[in-house]
């Protein structure tokens, strides 16, 4: 379809530059028509906050809990039952740690008969939809993506400005904002074995490491991922094109 309607078009945009790579490769648009355009966060929103940390943390009954949070629609491409495969073996090891799955979709009923299998109701929770992700980041000590497939998550731009180390899967745009033992770490997709052992490499690490990682992801987003910077190349590349078609 790509390859069909891009006569039609100008220019393409692309959110990733991996993304980028396999549109060019497969031949769906030539190299010198498609450019990288990220996604952008507001990183005056999605900022760490302690105040809301310890409202957040109390109102979900976290104590001193060490709180695990995704973000995403239950679908297949997030993988979560992957995810809830790996957090057994993490809680097998980590008895206080806790994960907490926001989102909704047609795979809750399958992720709850999940939970209750691994017998991890005490240790897992299916939030549902929300709208304050902000404040759930804020309560979370670290962010976890398990997906299959990805472009450029904003979610994990969200998580990185939130100043949370990261685990997650190297798909899509992903390697582009979780700088693999700088800000995160990296594991192969469908693997909970890896997932697990990522997720407990993070718990071990000393609370100064994991702000370390955690200030290197912020510093990450704000100079590359910030709504404003982002604005701007949107409009630079407006502009770029009204000149080149002569209309300003």
């Amino acid at each position: 379809a790509y390859r069909l309607t891009d006569p039609l078009a100008d220019l393409t945009t692309q959110v990733s530059r991996a993304g980028q790579n396999r549109y060019v490769q497969v031949g769906a648009v030539p190299a010198h028509k498609i450019r990288y355009v990220p996604n952008g966060v507001d990183t005056d929103r999605f900022r760490p906050d302690p105040a809301v940390r310890h409202q957040v943390r109390q109102s979900l009954g976290l104590g001193e809990a060490f709180t695990w949070l995704t973000v995403g629609r239950l679908e297949p491409a997030k993988d979560h039952l992957v995810l809830i495969r790996a957090f057994k073996k993490v809680a097998s090891v980590h008895d206080q740690a806790r994960l907490l799955i926001a989102g909704q979709g047609p795979l809750r009923e399958m992720l709850e008969q999940a939970i209750a299998h691994a017998a991890l109701e005490k240790h897992v929770q299916l939030l549902g939809l929300r709208r304050d992700i902000s404040a759930l980041l804020n309560a979370a000590d670290s962010f976890v993506l398990s997906s299959l497939w990805e472009g450029m998550p904003n979610v994990l731009l969200e998580a990185a400005a939130t100043a949370l180390p990261i685990v997650a899967t190297e798909v899509g745009g992903n390697a582009e904002i979780v700088m693999d033992r700088v800000n995160g770490y990296l594991v192969p997709p469908a693997n909970p074995d890896a997932l697990a052992e990522t997720m407990q490499q993070v718990m071990n690490l000393p609370e100064e490491a994991r702000q370390a990682m955690g200030a290197a992801g912020r510093a990450h987003v704000v100079q590359n991922f910030d709504m404003e910077r982002i604005v701007d190349q949107w409009e630079a590349l407006y502009q770029e094109q009204l000149e080149r078609k002569g209309l300003i």
